[in-house]
């Protein structure tokens, strides 16, 4: 070790021994520390109420975690190469991303497209897109995760349905998820443009329209994922994860009741995707605690009377607000251990950040290492061999205690706000993410939370490993489909095209489902934004 990283080393007596959310880790732990702990009411077996050992009862003994990937960019047949590649070398799971364009509702030729095209994910205007990315694929043997949110979502599920059947795929065997959640981006300049391009009770609207849609035609599809990981991303700590995810689900449950759906039913498909970050005991007890907590609530305040409808489900991306720009190989280690936590906090799926993101795109490279990281945790490594490893640890049992006590306490903030929805659009959440932003990087600075690297264990600029980045192409893709959806608008008919337009503006007045009216928009070559204008036009929304 050099002089210069010597006297960066933190002393033990300097070390802060509490979680990153603050909670106070004590010395040792022993029986005294779960003398509360009562195994039926909280632990039980893996598969059995309250889940906290597991959602399924067999769970990686049975079945090893879906290895999921993040994939999109450019057009959907250059995506859908990359997830060829992915897929022969094992993975078998993949979250689609969305370029920005396509995020908000607007065709790849719209003039606010510009410059953004296919650059942070897949461009999708066209039924003919979704085709192309399902090119070798059934969607009832390759589960595809479309990172999107409504107003959007209800195309792309319109899309989904119309593949399935062209491919004579049966809905009810359609594999999957549409992520549909309402508050995907639930904070900052993200919402504030969701919001400006669409109104934002129309945006639920649609959240339900899908929610009643899948659980009534394809029952093996996910109908939404509650997105806790990007809240996560802002800065929040694991207690506010935890507490403002299951406060915004809960929120959409009881809409969804409102609306006549049986809860002992349509929980059955929702899920959550939920950050790892690098506090490992704190992170498995969090999911522990949010797997107990959603169970008891599910039960004991919407009502859910069967057992099957307690169960949370979730998918796991390892933090990339934890990946520096530093020193990118030792991100590596930061991502094995933040998916070894996910492991032992019992995810149904886990997709491993790559370690190059914090400079753009994955390369096929950097891919295939988080994919072999992922390989050797779950053949090499012996964790997949009994289920809850860490079950009747003192310290994780009172961990996963305290965590549950502290989300239950901020989800009680949230309903005395009157649900996660008013506190969004009041603004409440965006005062917590600032906060905890603030308190984040202050704790940086002042060297008080080591990140190695960056403020400890530096080394000189010149002395760092070059990144090979991922080409963007944003000029050449734009131009590219520009080209395409010209001649692709130029090819239907017209007339079949306007009677599909004026059945959205009348299912939009009439309060129908919009999924099957969508469908028939798109078999009709309307595209992504026409469809989004005309249920703008119907709400008599305008933003240009």
């Amino acid at each position: 070790m050099s002089a210069a990283e010597s006297a960066q080393v933190r002393d033990h007596e300097e070390q802060i021994f509490e979680t990153a959310s603050g909670l106070t880790i004590e010395e040792i732990y022993d029986g005294n520390s779960i003398e509360n702990l009562d195994y039926e009411r909280d632990l039980n077996a893996p598969g059995e109420f309250p889940f906290t050992r597991g959602p399924y009862e067999g769970m990686y003994r049975t079945r090893i975690w879906t290895r999921r990937f993040q994939v999109g960019f450019g057009s959907p047949k250059e995506s859908n190469e990359r997830i060829k590649y992915l897929h022969q070398n094992g993975a078998n799971g993949f979250v689609i991303t969305i370029d920005l364009p396509t995020s908000y509702g607007f065709d790849s030729d719209d003039p606010i497209a510009a410059g953004e095209v296919g650059v942070t994910g897949v461009a999708i205007s066209t039924l003919e897109d979704m085709e192309n990315l399902y090119d070798g694929f059934g969607p009832d043997s390759v589960s595809y995760a479309l990172s999107i949110r409504p107003p959007v979502s209800s195309v792309t599920l319109a899309m989904l349905a119309c593949v399935a059947e062209d491919k004579g795929v049966p809905l009810n065997t359609v594999i999957g998820t549409q992520q549909n959640d309402p508050f995907y981006q639930m904070s900052g300049g993200p919402l504030q443009t969701t919001t400006q391009f669409f109104p934002i009770q129309g945006t639920l609207r649609l959240c339900l329209d899908n929610i009643e849609f899948i659980s009534k035609n394809m029952p093996r599809l996910n109908w939404m994922v509650t997105n806790g990981y990007n809240l996560r991303e802002t800065g929040v700590n694991a207690i506010e994860d935890g507490a403002f995810t299951l406060a915004h689900a809960f929120d959409i449950y009881r809409m969804a009741k409102a609306r006549g759906l049986d809860i002992n039913k349509f929980p059955l498909r929702g899920s959550f995707f939920l950050s790892c970050s690098v506090d490992f005991f704190e992170e498995i007890a969090k999911f522990r605690a949010m797997r107990r907590l959603y169970a008891r609530t599910m039960r004991d305040e919407l009502g859910a009377t069967e057992e099957n409808a307690c169960r949370m489900r979730f998918s796991v991306q390892t933090a990339g607000n934890t990946l520096t720009t530093q020193q990118v190989h030792v991100n590596i280690v930061r991502s094995t251990v933040e998916s070894l936590a996910a492991v032992f906090g019992g995810a149904q799926s886990i997709h491993l950040c790559s370690y190059d993101e914090g400079h753009g795109l994955p390369t096929e490279e950097s891919s295939r290492v988080a994919l072999r990281t992922q390989q050797v945790l779950a053949y090499e490594t012996g964790v997949t061999k009994t289920i809850d490893p860490l079950a009747g640890s003192y310290y994780v049992e009172n961990l996963t205690d305290q965590l549950e006590t502290a989300i239950t306490n901020k989800i009680r903030e949230v309903d005395e706000l009157g649900g996660m929805a008013k506190a969004i659009q009041d603004g409440w959440l965006e005062e917590q993410i600032n906060a905890a932003r603030y308190k984040n990087q202050r704790d940086i600075d002042s060297g008080r939370k080591p990140l190695v690297g960056v403020n400890c264990y530096t080394i000189p600029p010149e002395e760092d490993t070059p990144v090979k980045v991922h080409k963007i192409q944003a000029d050449e893709w734009g131009v590219k489909r520009s080209e395409y959806l010209k001649q692709y608008r130029a090819d239907r008919d017209s007339q079949k095209w306007n009677d599909a337009m004026s059945k959205i503006d009348s299912g939009w007045k009439n309060n129908e489902n919009m999924v099957p009216i969508i469908m028939n928009a798109l078999r009709n070559k309307a595209t992504m934004g026409e469809i989004h204008e005309a249920m703008r036009q119907a709400q008599d929304w305008s933003f240009r």
